[in-house]
Protein backbone atom coordinates (compact mmCIF):
# COMPACT_ATOMS: atom_id res chain seq x y z
CA UNK A 1 0.00 0.00 0.00
CA UNK A 2 1.40 3.40 -0.96
CA UNK A 3 1.33 5.90 1.88
CA UNK A 4 0.36 9.45 0.83
CA UNK A 5 3.29 11.88 1.11
CA UNK A 6 1.42 14.16 3.55
CA UNK A 7 0.66 11.24 5.90
CA UNK A 8 4.23 10.01 5.73
CA UNK A 9 5.53 13.49 6.65
CA UNK A 10 3.16 13.64 9.63
CA UNK A 11 4.33 10.23 10.87
CA UNK A 12 7.94 11.28 10.50
CA UNK A 13 7.49 14.52 12.44
CA UNK A 14 5.63 12.67 15.22
CA UNK A 15 8.46 10.16 15.54
CA UNK A 16 11.11 12.89 15.77
CA UNK A 17 9.11 14.77 18.42
CA UNK A 18 8.64 11.57 20.37
CA UNK A 19 12.39 10.94 20.32
CA UNK A 20 12.95 14.21 22.16
CA UNK A 21 10.75 13.22 25.11
CA UNK A 22 12.36 11.80 28.26
CA UNK A 23 11.91 8.10 28.75
CA UNK A 24 10.55 6.69 31.99
CA UNK A 25 12.91 4.10 33.42
CA UNK A 26 12.43 1.63 36.24
CA UNK A 27 14.53 2.37 39.31
CA UNK A 28 17.60 0.12 39.34
CA UNK A 29 18.53 -1.87 42.39
CA UNK A 30 20.88 0.28 44.43
CA UNK A 31 23.93 -0.99 46.26
CA UNK A 32 25.38 1.50 48.71
CA UNK A 33 28.76 2.83 47.50
CA UNK A 34 31.59 1.67 49.71
CA UNK A 35 32.96 4.31 52.07
CA UNK A 36 35.94 2.16 53.06
CA UNK A 37 39.38 3.56 52.17
CA UNK A 38 41.27 1.99 49.31
CA UNK A 39 43.92 -0.59 50.14
CA UNK A 40 46.94 1.48 49.16
CA UNK A 41 50.35 -0.20 49.32
CA UNK A 42 52.73 1.53 51.74
CA UNK A 43 55.39 2.10 49.06
CA UNK A 44 52.96 3.03 46.23
CA UNK A 45 53.84 6.07 44.11
CA UNK A 46 51.01 8.59 43.74
CA UNK A 47 50.02 9.94 40.33
CA UNK A 48 47.36 12.54 39.69
CA UNK A 49 45.20 12.45 36.54
CA UNK A 50 45.80 15.38 34.16
CA UNK A 51 42.31 16.16 32.77
CA UNK A 52 43.49 18.29 29.83
CA UNK A 53 45.67 15.41 28.58
CA UNK A 54 43.05 12.72 29.14
CA UNK A 55 39.92 11.76 27.22
CA UNK A 56 36.96 9.44 27.64
CA UNK A 57 34.74 8.57 24.66
CA UNK A 58 31.41 6.73 24.78
CA UNK A 59 30.07 5.56 21.41
CA UNK A 60 26.28 5.22 21.33
CA UNK A 61 24.61 3.44 18.42
CA UNK A 62 21.06 3.60 17.08
CA UNK A 63 19.02 0.41 16.75
CA UNK A 64 15.56 -0.88 15.83
CA UNK A 65 13.71 -1.39 12.56
CA UNK A 66 13.55 2.39 12.02
CA UNK A 67 17.13 3.08 13.11
CA UNK A 68 17.73 5.10 9.93
CA UNK A 69 15.65 7.90 11.46
CA UNK A 70 18.05 8.28 14.39
CA UNK A 71 21.75 9.04 14.84
CA UNK A 72 24.80 7.41 16.32
CA UNK A 73 26.25 9.67 19.01
CA UNK A 74 29.69 10.41 20.46
CA UNK A 75 29.71 11.31 24.15
CA UNK A 76 33.04 12.71 25.35
CA UNK A 77 34.71 14.26 28.37
CA UNK A 78 38.10 15.77 29.11
CA UNK A 79 37.35 16.41 32.80
CA UNK A 80 38.21 13.11 34.50
CA UNK A 81 40.07 13.65 37.80
CA UNK A 82 41.50 11.46 40.53
CA UNK A 83 44.57 9.58 41.73
CA UNK A 84 46.39 6.40 40.81
CA UNK A 85 48.69 4.71 43.33
CA UNK A 86 51.24 2.69 41.36
CA UNK A 87 52.69 -0.21 43.33
CA UNK A 88 55.37 -2.83 42.86
CA UNK A 89 54.15 -5.40 42.02
CA UNK A 90 51.62 -3.77 39.68
CA UNK A 91 48.93 -6.14 40.95
CA UNK A 92 48.81 -4.00 44.12
CA UNK A 93 48.11 -0.80 42.15
CA UNK A 94 44.83 0.97 42.90
CA UNK A 95 42.97 4.16 41.96
CA UNK A 96 39.97 6.34 42.61
CA UNK A 97 38.60 8.47 39.72
CA UNK A 98 35.73 10.92 39.34
CA UNK A 99 33.93 11.96 36.15
CA UNK A 100 31.64 15.02 36.45
CA UNK A 101 28.40 14.17 34.65
CA UNK A 102 27.99 17.80 33.59
CA UNK A 103 31.29 17.62 31.68
CA UNK A 104 29.89 15.14 29.16
CA UNK A 105 29.71 16.62 25.67
CA UNK A 106 27.49 15.32 22.86
CA UNK A 107 28.64 15.00 19.24
CA UNK A 108 31.76 17.14 19.05
CA UNK A 109 32.14 17.77 15.30
CA UNK A 110 35.88 17.06 15.23
CA UNK A 111 35.47 13.76 17.06
CA UNK A 112 32.67 12.66 14.73
CA UNK A 113 34.92 13.38 11.75
CA UNK A 114 37.73 11.29 13.28
CA UNK A 115 35.52 8.28 14.00
CA UNK A 116 34.65 7.47 10.41
CA UNK A 117 31.53 6.43 8.45
CA UNK A 118 29.39 5.40 11.43
CA UNK A 119 29.47 9.01 12.60
CA UNK A 120 29.69 10.88 9.30
CA UNK A 121 26.01 11.92 9.21
CA UNK A 122 25.54 15.52 10.40
CA UNK A 123 23.63 16.08 13.63
CA UNK A 124 21.82 19.39 14.03
CA UNK A 125 21.90 21.54 17.15
CA UNK A 126 18.35 20.60 18.19
CA UNK A 127 19.15 16.87 18.13
CA UNK A 128 22.35 17.44 20.13
CA UNK A 129 20.54 19.50 22.75
CA UNK A 130 17.74 16.93 23.01
CA UNK A 131 20.23 14.09 23.49
CA UNK A 132 22.19 16.06 26.11
CA UNK A 133 19.08 17.01 28.09
CA UNK A 134 17.75 13.46 28.09
CA UNK A 135 21.15 12.06 29.12
CA UNK A 136 21.32 14.29 32.22
CA UNK A 137 17.63 14.00 33.07
CA UNK A 138 16.24 12.47 36.26
CA UNK A 139 15.23 9.37 34.29
CA UNK A 140 18.78 8.77 33.04
CA UNK A 141 22.03 9.92 34.75
CA UNK A 142 20.12 12.24 37.11
CA UNK A 143 22.88 14.86 37.15
CA UNK A 144 21.17 17.04 39.77
CA UNK A 145 21.22 14.33 42.45
CA UNK A 146 24.24 12.37 41.23
CA UNK A 147 26.71 14.87 39.69
CA UNK A 148 29.61 12.40 39.49
CA UNK A 149 30.36 8.97 38.09
CA UNK A 150 33.03 7.36 40.27
CA UNK A 151 35.41 4.52 39.51
CA UNK A 152 37.36 2.60 42.13
CA UNK A 153 39.83 -0.20 41.57
CA UNK A 154 39.07 -3.61 43.10
CA UNK A 155 41.96 -5.61 41.61
CA UNK A 156 44.61 -5.66 38.88
CA UNK A 157 45.70 -8.86 37.14
CA UNK A 158 47.94 -9.66 34.19
CA UNK A 159 46.13 -10.63 30.97
CA UNK A 160 48.55 -11.40 28.15
CA UNK A 161 50.25 -8.21 26.95
CA UNK A 162 47.94 -5.98 28.96
CA UNK A 163 46.34 -5.67 32.38
CA UNK A 164 42.80 -6.55 33.40
CA UNK A 165 41.37 -4.15 35.95
CA UNK A 166 38.27 -4.90 37.99
CA UNK A 167 36.45 -1.61 38.61
CA UNK A 168 33.52 -0.57 40.79
CA UNK A 169 31.62 2.04 38.77
CA UNK A 170 28.96 4.10 40.55
CA UNK A 171 26.18 5.73 38.54
CA UNK A 172 23.07 7.21 40.17
CA UNK A 173 24.25 5.80 43.50
CA UNK A 174 24.21 2.26 42.11
CA UNK A 175 27.45 0.28 42.11
CA UNK A 176 28.32 -2.21 39.39
CA UNK A 177 31.52 -4.17 38.85
CA UNK A 178 33.06 -4.25 35.37
CA UNK A 179 36.26 -5.67 33.88
CA UNK A 180 38.42 -3.26 31.87
CA UNK A 181 41.50 -4.21 29.77
CA UNK A 182 44.22 -1.58 30.14
CA UNK A 183 47.48 -0.88 28.32
CA UNK A 184 49.92 0.72 30.73
CA UNK A 185 53.06 2.80 30.13
CA UNK A 186 55.17 4.03 33.02
CA UNK A 187 57.81 6.74 32.70
CA UNK A 188 59.79 8.53 35.42
CA UNK A 189 57.14 11.11 36.24
CA UNK A 190 54.22 10.11 34.02
CA UNK A 191 51.75 7.27 33.78
CA UNK A 192 49.75 6.55 30.63
CA UNK A 193 46.73 4.25 30.44
CA UNK A 194 44.60 3.43 27.42
CA UNK A 195 42.03 0.89 26.38
CA UNK A 196 38.57 0.17 25.08
CA UNK A 197 35.74 -2.03 26.24
CA UNK A 198 31.99 -2.47 25.99
CA UNK A 199 29.37 -2.37 28.71
CA UNK A 200 25.58 -2.63 28.71
CA UNK A 201 23.56 0.35 29.87
CA UNK A 202 21.33 -2.04 31.78
CA UNK A 203 24.41 -3.33 33.63
CA UNK A 204 24.93 0.24 34.88
CA UNK A 205 21.33 0.58 36.04
CA UNK A 206 20.31 2.67 33.01
CA UNK A 207 17.50 2.01 30.56
CA UNK A 208 18.31 2.45 26.84
CA UNK A 209 16.24 5.17 25.14
CA UNK A 210 13.36 3.78 23.05
CA UNK A 211 10.31 5.15 21.21
CA UNK A 212 7.67 3.81 18.82
CA UNK A 213 7.48 0.48 20.68
CA UNK A 214 11.19 -0.08 20.12
CA UNK A 215 11.19 0.63 16.39
CA UNK A 216 13.64 3.46 17.10
CA UNK A 217 15.94 3.01 20.07
CA UNK A 218 19.45 3.22 21.40
CA UNK A 219 21.47 0.01 21.46
CA UNK A 220 22.01 -1.33 24.98
CA UNK A 221 25.74 -1.83 24.41
CA UNK A 222 28.01 1.18 24.86
CA UNK A 223 31.53 1.13 23.39
CA UNK A 224 33.97 3.05 25.59
CA UNK A 225 37.46 4.24 24.69
CA UNK A 226 39.80 6.04 27.06
CA UNK A 227 43.21 7.66 27.10
CA UNK A 228 44.44 8.80 30.51
CA UNK A 229 47.60 10.63 31.52
CA UNK A 230 48.67 10.97 35.15
CA UNK A 231 51.66 12.83 36.56
CA UNK A 232 53.63 11.92 39.65
CA UNK A 233 52.44 13.84 42.67
CA UNK A 234 53.03 14.10 46.39
CA UNK A 235 49.47 13.06 47.26
CA UNK A 236 49.32 11.14 50.50
CA UNK A 237 47.69 7.68 50.64
CA UNK A 238 43.91 8.08 50.83
CA UNK A 239 43.84 11.53 49.22
CA UNK A 240 40.94 12.05 46.82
Amino acid sequence: MRIPVRLWCCLFVMSVLAACQPVTTPAPSVDEPSELPLNIAADARAYRIVPEKSQVLVLVYRAGTMARLGHNHVISSGALTGNVWLADPLTETTFRLQLPVGSLKVDDADLRAELGPDFSAPVDAAAIEGTYSNMLSEQQLDAVNWPEITLECRSVTRSGAQWLVSVDITTRGSVRQIEVPVQLEVAADELRMAGEFSVLQTELGLQPFSVMLGALKVRDQLDIRFRLVAQKSIAAPGDR
